[in-house]
């Protein structure tokens, strides 16, 4: 008896500690009340004052300092911010910028402004409630709801990939945790996914704030323009000739060099690569041709039975190979040729792999996948991944 009422006293003092430690999960609609004074609408003027883009952002700082994506403020000659309250900003004046990361921070003058809570987006993980908070069309505070779908990661950096909804200007919007705490700046959507969309984790964002303005608008290097569409012919309506086996929907030259990759942005090539993954024994040749109609596609392989197409420079340090099986050319591969180390490869896949040899390459096989996909990395002689490889799991 003595001994349980030991135990009965030790839990009254132990488990109102352990209660404190567990942060309750906040609705939606909480999220938004809590947070959403603090997320803006951010329009790039011209030097007439114009309207020529619009994108989304957060306030962080109770002085001014507002975190969006790089790509919503390059190439403008004024900003114009308005606060959920109607209150309107102009400036020209930028913290710190990384255009690698698409990050921007804007500095307007402010005082006792309301601010985001900031999280430690680290501890995000695959599966995660989130909430997205932006502006699309210049809808201040729209909301959607979604989760983590993957954590990726790029080149240089990680990416999450999300499925809640976002829309031309969602850019630069706020992506939070159920804690009401934002993990992440919303980044890129891919219009043909299905709701397939990215976002910065914040943390790379976090030594970058400031309320000390150090670049202006001006200074900004120009966006990188386009690459125009020729509409006016399509490979699959005539039988002119295709030289050098190049075979695109509409004749597409982007990505046969390293200076003129599809994507300059990595995590657009990045979207475009989960898209495909996700088309693996549903779409073929044509609808590919489609979603890749600026990219030059070019034959590396053909038999009776399969062929493959690559697109060598899908953004500066990444290829795509694409296996389609005949006669109705359904895809059923999908390649990412890059140089990452095993433990880039953990970072996005996990380390739940078999070692194995095939044709004395060593391969690191995951196996079947949630998904229905089958996946293996294959490695070179010195011990690097070139590439990565998604087919339909038997």
């Amino acid at each position: 008896m003595k001994f349980v009422a030991i135990l009965i006293v030790l839990w009254f003092f132990v488990a109102p500690a352990l209660a404190q430690t567990v942060t309750p999960a906040k609705s939606p609609g909480e999220i938004a009340r809590e947070q959403g004074q603090a997320v803006v609408i951010v329009e790039a003027l011209d030097d007439r004052g114009s309207v020529i883009g619009q994108g989304s952002g957060f306030i962080v700082t109770p002085n001014g300092a507002i975190v969006s994506n790089l790509h919503v403020v390059q190439g403008a000659a004024m900003l114009r911010v308005k606060l959920a309250n109607g209150d309107v900003y102009k400036t020209a004046d930028l913290v710190d910028v990384d255009d690698v990361k698409d990050i921007a921070i804007i500095k307007i003058k402010g005082f006792k402004l309301p601010t985001v809570t900031l999280g430690d987006s680290d501890k995000t993980e695959t599966g995660d409630s989130v909430v997205a908070i932006s502006s699309p069309e210049g809808l201040v505070n729209s909301l959607t709801t979604g989760v983590i779908s993957g954590v990726r990661r790029l080149e240089t950096h990680r990416v999450f990939q999300i499925t809640a909804p976002i829309s031309r200007g969602s850019s630069g919007g706020a992506l939070f945790n159920s804690s009401g705490e934002v993990i992440g700046v919303v980044t890129s959507l891919l219009k043909s996914g299905q709701n397939i969309n990215f976002a910065v984790p914040i943390n790379y964002s976090r030594g970058m704030i400031g309320d000390q303005a150090t670049i202006t608008l001006a200074k900004l290097q120009p966006p990188p323009k386009p690459e125009p569409e020729n509409k006016t012919e399509d490979i699959y309506n005539t039988d002119q000739p295709i030289q050098s086996q190049i075979v695109t929907a509409n004749r597409g030259k982007l990505g046969l060099t390293e200076q003129e990759p599809v994507f300059v942005r990595p995590d657009e090539a990045l979207a475009l690569f989960y898209r495909l993954v996700a088309g693996i024994g549903l779409i073929n040749f044509k609808e590919i041709g489609e979603l890749t109609r600026t990219a030059a596609l070019v034959k590396t392989g053909d038999s009776d039975e399969a062929e493959e197409f690559t697109i060598k420079y899908l953004s500066f340090r990444s290829g795509l190979a694409m296996n389609f099986a005949k006669p109705d050319r359904l895809l059923t591969g999908v390649e990412l040729l890059v140089t990452w180390s095993v433990e880039d490869l953990k970072n996005t896949f996990g380390d739940k792999f078999k070692k194995r040899t095939v044709n004395k390459q060593q391969v690191l096989d995951f196996g079947r996948l949630p998904g229905g996909q089958h996946l293996i990395a294959m490695m070179d002689g010195n011990g690097n991944v070139r590439s990565i490889k998604f087919t339909k799991a038997k």
